[in-house]
């Protein structure tokens, strides 16, 4: 079975799976009644079947495109080197690599304050580089002259271990998944900007010699810093010298996915004071909507639509716009109809076709967006932020640098293990408080 198909049988299966709970459901709205706790108990067991054959097309499909980009860009490569000279240079720079990870080579690179230390830096930029541009249809011809330094490729850092830890670290990461706005800098100093905080609105006059009016746009200031994340993994000198063990996997699948998840909680939920600030704690005051109800009650589709309208109109149209969830949360909206009280109707939960191939293909929509989910925001509880409506490419996404790898025999040496660090550094903020909304749950 192709991977097109497999995503289309898992797409079928899980429509059947959403069919099905909708007609269960509608037997007990039809009997006027609240679940029983059994019954909540079999709702939660439909969407956690219903998540399951979404992560698992999701997975399927991700991993198709991630074989599908790098097959394009070792293409390129192999036209500048020649296919055995480009496999000649990466087997080159995966023997340096491994000679560093045992000890028996010494290696440096340079921090962004421009100090030599220990170690490899991982250049995952290009990376990211070479994967938005075979996104928006480069040729490999294009990727190779602008995706990679070709002259340095051979630096002790194979490339499959650059691939490797870009895909684990923004694997995790909803914000980095959504069309969230990132840039890279070189160095790690403070950067302010210009944060819109209310848009200016004109006025029409009548005639002439009318004095013209209006209000202007206020502006506050949006401050990015560059937080450091880091993971330190340690492997037993037995493991290092085997061969057989694939280290550039091991520690592009344990560095990148641990820093990935940091990264992405803080992303999510950071309150701004020593770590970057939330997508879900930028927007704060009386502008933020309220569920009203109680937590028996939970989300209606009025607040739902008092979120959806409450962002600038300027943003409505803009294909960056997106909802951001717990998946406990979708649980509970899926309930939704657009009924009197949200129980008679048709749901307001869109079950939309997942596309093979096509990049941040959504598996659902509520009210004609995508919907995103993410462990990191809150589930339904007395006064939590459990949904964020908006732009999302106002919020904006800062790292700095590439990741680095150092090694260290002194620190686990009494178990005769070795340690190695992963570090990188990042921030974030919502550049329009005008463009993102949330949805807070009633005390």
């Amino acid at each position: 079975m192709s991977a097109s198909e497999h995503i289309n049988l898992l797409t079928e299966m899980r429509a059947r799976v959403w069919e099905e709970s909708k007609r269960w459901l509608q037997s007990i709205n039809d009997e006027k009644r609240d679940m029983t706790a059994e019954e909540n108990a079999q709702w939660s067991r439909y969407n956690a079947r219903i998540d399951e054959l979404e992560a698992e097309a999701r997975a399927v499909m991700t991993r198709e495109k991630f074989e599908g980009e790098a097959a394009v860009a070792n293409e390129a490569m192999g036209r500048e080197f020649g296919a055995q000279g480009w496999q000649a240079r990466e087997k080159a720079a995966a023997d340096e690599f491994r000679r560093f990870v045992n000890g028996e080579l010494d290696l440096t690179y340079r921090d962004e304050q421009g100090k030599l230390r220990k170690g490899v830096e991982v250049n995952i930029q290009a990376v990211e580089r070479e994967r938005n541009l075979i996104r928006q249809g480069a040729s490999p011809d294009e990727v190779r002259a602008l995706a990679w330094d070709t002259g340095s490729i051979a630096s002790g850092v194979p490339t499959t271990l650059a691939r490797s830890l870009y895909e684990y670290i923004t694997a995790p990461i909803a914000l980095w998944q959504m069309p969230t706005y990132k840039f890279n800098t070189n160095s790690g100093e403070q950067m302010k900007f210009p944060r819109v905080n209310a848009h200016g609105i004109a006025t029409q006059v009548s005639g002439q010699g009318t004095t013209l009016a209006g209000t202007d746009p206020t502006f506050l200031s949006m401050t990015l810093d560059a937080y450091k994340y880091a993971e330190l993994v340690k492997v037993s000198n037995e493991v290092l010298t085997d061969t057989a063990f694939d280290i550039v996997d091991f520690l592009g699948r344990n560095i990148g996915r641990a820093v990935g998840q940091k990264i992405g909680t803080d992303l999510a939920v950071g309150t701004g004071s020593g770590q970057p600030q939330g997508i879900m704690t930028a927007v704060t005051g009386a502008g933020t909507i309220a569920t009203g109800g109680t937590l028996a009650t939970g989300i209606t589709f009025e607040k739902l639509i008092d979120l959806n309208y409450s962002i600038n109109a300027a943003y409505a149209a803009n294909n960056t716009v997106a909802w951001l969830m717990n998946r406990l949360t979708v649980g509970q909206v899926r309930k939704i109809r657009d009924g009197a009280g949200g129980t008679a109707g048709s749901f307001i939960w869109d079950v939309s076709v997942m596309t093979p191939g096509m990049q941040g293909a959504e598996p659902g929509g509520l009210l004609g967006y995508p919907v995103w989910t993410d462990p990191n925001v809150a589930s339904m509880a007395s006064n939590a932020i459990v949904a964020g409506f908006g732009d999302a490419s106002a919020f904006w996404i800062r790292t700095v640098g590439n990741l680095a790898i150092e090694r260290d025999d002194s620190v686990y040496f009494a178990t005769d293990e070795v340690g190695f660090r992963g570090k990188w550094r990042a921030d974030s903020d919502m550049i329009d408080t005008t463009a993102w909304n949330i949805l807070k749950n009633s005390v």
